[in-house]
């Protein structure tokens, strides 16, 4: 496997690699190893249901630890858009102060956005707000790997303004995907867009889901690194 070192976020460098050429989409197992949307369906169900009963003293943990240092609600409901234009609610552990935009209205959330507490960028740097969103895969709403989800008001804007945005409504929305691992999060829509396009052509190759997963525990494991140093 190609040697790509990581920034001190975890994130890969996408200077340093060609998409094609990094993720082996002209090697024969790339092609040929595939597996359709029924086969996906039924192991990420049991794959949710399986991280959810191994990680459930993580998750009550994280909760305990928002209810005593944030106060109120420990999960956040937003709308968000899924496939085919469907909405839907996801779920997140709170990482930000208690109605965060209700001064504000709907506004995408920043590097250093000051709505967000200290022990949310913890969860946000580590990922760990995103696993209340197994449930939303145990729905049929998500999947572990796709496009992250929009909210409705922002899926209005970019469609209109980024080329081929669209293309987004094709599948499920995931967990995590190509443009979490290749880019910053702060990234733009316009940025993001040609790796979900690029997963959105690809999505049926095993390898290649494989291996937005190791890079996507990667991400992870270089975050409690980091802390830990």
């Amino acid at each position: 496997m190609n040697n790509l070192a990581f920034s001190n976020s975890g994130i890969l460098d996408i200077e340093k690699f060609d998409m094609k050429n990094f993720f082996y989409s002209d090697s024969f197992i790339f092609k040929k190893l595939k597996i359709g949307e029924t086969g996906v369906t039924i192991f990420e169900s049991v794959f949710a249901i399986c991280l959810l009963v191994i990680f459930s003293p993580v998750l009550l943990l994280v909760a305990a630890s928002i209810k005593l240092s944030m106060g109120g609600s420990v999960f956040y409901s937003q709308t968000r858009v899924g496939k085919n234009g469907a909405k839907f609610s996801i779920y997140k552990f709170r990482t930000m102060i208690e109605n965060a935009e209700e001064k504000t209205g709907p506004m995408l959330a920043t590097k250093e956005d000051p709505r967000i507490t200290r022990l949310g960028r913890i969860l946000r740097a580590s990922h760990l707000d995103e696993f209340p969103q197994l449930f939303n895969v145990l729905c049929g709403e998500m999947s572990f790997i796709g496009p992250r989800p929009e909210r409705p008001v922002f899926v209005e804007i970019y469609e209109k303004e980024v080329g081929l945005y669209t293309r987004r409504r094709e599948v499920r929305p995931g967990i995590t995907g190509l443009a979490q691992i290749c880019l910053p999060y702060d990234a733009t829509a316009s940025e993001k867009i040609q790796y979900d396009i690029f997963y959105i052509d690809q999505r049926e190759s095993i390898l290649f889901n494989l291996l937005i997963s190791y890079y996507t525990a990667m991400k992870m494991v270089t975050f409690f690194k980091l802390i830990k140093n």
